[in-house]
């Protein structure tokens, strides 16, 4: 079952998916980072890459990002457990 985190602009967005992460079974997720700029969404990839991968090392994070400079800056950072779509 693949399971889809809502992104918001909040503040404390990465405690949010690290609590998320901790409640719900989701081997497989689905993030949306579209509307962040490229500085705010690596924050967040390696935040939430790090944190899903302790849960679920085999399992797969698939986000979607507004750029291929986001996806070609984030190559260098990216783990098993991450996809950039």
């Amino acid at each position: 079952m693949k399971n889809s985190f809502k992104f918001d602009n909040s503040s404390n967005i990465a405690e949010k998916f690290k609590s998320y992460v901790e409640k719900q079974d989701c081997s497989e997720i689905i993030v949306d980072l579209s509307e962040l700029n490229v500085f705010d969404a690596m924050k967040f990839i390696v935040l939430s890459s790090a944190y899903h991968f302790q849960k679920y090392p085999a399992g797969k994070m698939k986000c979607h990002v507004a750029s291929d400079d986001i996806k070609n800056f984030a190559s260098s950072f990216c783990t098993s457990n991450l996809e950039l779509v």
